[in-house]
């Protein structure tokens, strides 16, 4: 949030750069780690020169994941004689509904990609609308599970906010600098395939966006040449969404084109409704003021702070993906415990971070808030730079300047390559950004190991090699708890109850910062104690997991683990969350 600061202006160091010295596009060109794009022309023509440069890209890149991504999560949802069912309806039904909210000049996009790189139209469309669909497939299963509301985290939420948005006297030279992780889908494909796309088109703003091959649109991440930035923020566990309404990101491919300050970003996006549920954080770099735009299918809420507003308590804004109004807030859902967890932990680290450092805040300090690896004895609990950070970058829209991370996953742990919008160029006079980088050799080769293990169980089906790779990030830092916990995870799962009970074993041993991981630990060597048919010894922990505080699903599991062993049927059918290293329903 902001507060009245004096601004204090500083000379512009970045090298002029004006529309004659910018070159002509179409054209592409390499940057070690990124693909830099110009387009220019109809929609039909962007997305078509997108489609004939990046051609080979696209078709390795995160479009046709998504494709299939949702049929993968579908079909380890636990809906069992559901799923084929529930697979049908996603296909027939609401992916065709999200297609027909696309408006015309999106959809000639689209075709014009499809086109350009030889690709099947309607298998680009699936994967250019998963994520509503994805959203809307996930209300709906909510629905059959009957899950609650997620009231409990709203008292520890505060007013708190995680972007990281800091200007006035929060900078060292009092620009806006909007720093951002992209933490989404495609751990593999799409940092490999990073794009940065400068935009001309024939009517409208020139913009940036940072994105992927075959991600056309500038509605996720993106800066205009207004001085205008936007970052959205998916909200996954609530049930409110929609269909008929406009996808996220064309809207906000809309506010990059046409909007030049936050009032008329703001009337964009109250024009249209979405399906699902997000948030916009759009900032004026050039009027140092900020726009958080919370929004579902039946309630949009505009938050705006300026460096002239004397109500707000600081000059720096952080945000996670849970909402900060009441009623919005009342619409989520607590499926997942160890989803707001880490949300609470990753928001109350980056306002940390940007309290610690109010008043020296540079584009550099912003990179290392991004790569941040949280407090205490576990990566994961609080972590900024986390194992789904597939794309980060540094906004300074005030001069257009801007630096994106390169590199796997984590991004932001990447150095990050500077550009400019104005001269639509790598600006290297800029300096890259180091902030963020691990200089730890064994953590950063165990949490790569990590993120292998991850791609080989969800994307290649392989749990021996994801199971190989874990044990070999718990060799290189044998004191992370969630490590051992995915490893005792992927070792149940193959029925080698040995392996499972020790490396729970070792997590208990460890300790951990939240209490109800304790619970799940205990619970899952119980289960490991029974596929080794030490029933005492299970029991014993079935308790000890009812003695401490316990997320619900996790008690009720351990309560119908006193009634009746577990089996290795069931071990087999564990569904295992690594981004979290748990298990949604246990």
């Amino acid at each position: 949030m902001t507060q009245r600061a004096t601004v204090h202006h500083r000379p512009n160091h970045s090298s002029p750069s004006s529309s004659a010295q910018r070159a002509k596009g179409p054209w592409h060109r390499r940057i070690p780690g990124l693909h830099v794009l110009k387009l220019k022309g109809s929609h039909y023509e962007m997305g078509r020169q997108h489609g004939e440069m990046l051609a080979d890209e696209i078709r390795r890149g995160p479009i046709p994941y998504y494709r299939t991504y949702l049929e993968r999560m579908m079909g380890r949802s636990g809906l069992g004689a559901v799923t084929p069912v529930a697979w049908s309806l996603a296909q027939q039904l609401v992916g065709t509904r999200v297609r027909a909210g696309l408006p015309g000049y999106a959809l000639e996009a689209i075709t014009g990609m499809a086109q350009g790189a030889g690709l099947d139209l309607r298998q680009t469309l699936q994967g250019c609308t998963m994520p509503d669909t994805l959203l809307w497939v996930a209300s709906r299963m909510m629905q059959l599970r009957g899950v609650g509301p997620a009231v409990h985290h709203r008292l520890a939420l505060g007013m708190g906010c995680t972007s990281a948005i800091a200007h006035g006297e929060a900078t060292a030279d009092g620009k806006l600098l909007h720093a951002r992780n992209f933490d989404y889908h495609g751990v593999e494909c799409w940092p490999r395939s990073t794009a940065v796309v400068f935009h001309e088109p024939d009517e409208g703003l020139r913009y940036v966006s940072i994105g992927a091959a075959g991600v056309l649109l500038g509605g996720v991440t993106a800066m205009n040449e207004a001085g205008l930035t936007l970052t959205v923020h998916q909200h996954m566990f609530t049930s409110r969404t929609k269909l008929g309404g406009m996808p996220a990101g064309v809207i906000g491919d809309r506010v990059m084109r046409e909007a030049r300050n936050l009032d008329e970003a703001e009337e964009i996006l109250r024009a249209h409704r979405p399906i699902g549920c997000w948030t916009n954080l759009i900032t004026d770099g050039k009027r140092r003021e900020v726009l958080c735009w919370e929004e579902n299918p039946e309630r949009q809420v505009a938050m705006r702070f300026s460096a002239d507003d004397e109500t707000s308590p600081t000059n720096t804004f952080g945000y996670a993906n849970i909402y900060l109004d009441e009623q919005l807030g009342e619409t989520e859902l607590n499926l997942y415990p160890s989803y707001w967890r880490h949300n609470l932990g990753r928001m109350r680290r980056v306002n940390a971070l940007l309290a610690k450092h109010n008043g020296t805040i540079d584009a550099d300090r912003m990179a290392a808030f991004l790569g941040d690896e949280g407090e205490g004895n576990c990566r994961i609990a609080t972590s900024i730079g986390m194992l789904m950070t597939v794309g980060s970058v540094v906004f300074r829209p005030e001069d257009g300047v801007f630096w994106v991370g390169a590199g796997e996953a984590p991004t932001s742990q990447r150095g990050f390559v500077p550009f400019d919008l104005q001269g639509e160029r790598h600006a290297p006079e800029q300096g890259t950004l180091g902030g963020g980088i691990c200089h730890d050799a064994e953590s950063s080769e165990a949490f790569a190991s990590y993120r292998q293990a991850y791609v080989a169980y969800l994307d290649h089906n392989d749990t021996g090699q994801a199971l190989r790779l874990m044990q070999h990030a718990c060799e290189l830092q044998p004191d992370q708890p969630l490590y051992q916990c995915l490893s005792g995870l992927l070792a149940l799962q193959q029925g080698d109850g040995r392996t499972a009970f020790a490396a729970f074993s070792r997590a208990l041993e460890i300790g951990h910062e939240h209490p109800e991981r304790l619970a799940q630990f205990h619970l899952w060597r119980a289960r490991a104690a029974d596929l080794n048919e030490l029933r005492t010894d299970s029991c014993r922990d079935y308790r000890a997991a009812l003695g401490q505080p316990a997320d619900p699903a996790v008690a009720r599991a351990a309560q119908a683990g006193l009634r009746q062993a577990f089996s290795l049927r069931r071990a087999k059918r564990i569904d295992i969350d690594f981004t979290y290293a748990d298990v949604v329903t246990p």
